[in-house]
């Protein structure tokens, strides 16, 4: 019988990021993010389901013609990521959010948006 691990991938400031795996090689991730912090700024080459378990985000995207939107998500709502779909996630609460990538792990890549990502790494050190 199968039994998922849960690992802790990275911790700081922020907060944390654990994987599970599955038997399906499918990637999901558990995000713990604290008020005021930002992750993300950055798109993926496949799609991505994100799920917020308790705890409120505010979503920003931009569109490919550079026009950027947000919208606020809370317990239970969820949000879907097309692939090439840039994104961060501001965090208004103390939040976790379950991401599950639609591609096997490690069968997708990351492409960084720097006006975003600047953003996240200044956030990150503090």
């Amino acid at each position: 019988m199968f039994k998922p691990e849960i690992t802790l991938e990275h911790s700081d400031s922020r907060g944390e990021i654990y994987s599970i795996s599955l038997p399906n090689q499918r990637e999901i991730m558990l995000l713990h993010s604290n008020p005021g912090s930002l992750r993300g700024g950055h798109s993926h080459d496949c799609d991505e389901l994100v799920v917020v378990l308790t705890g409120k985000m505010r979503y920003h995207k931009t569109r490919a013609d550079g026009k950027e939107w947000k919208s606020d998500l809370m317990d239970g709502e969820t949000s879907f990521n097309p692939a090439d779909q840039i994104h961060m996630g501001e965090f208004l609460e103390d939040t976790w959010v379950m991401e599950f990538k639609l591609a096997k792990k490690g069968e997708w890549r990351q492409t960084n948006f720097d006006p975003y990502r600047e953003r996240v790494e200044t956030n990150a050190a503090g």
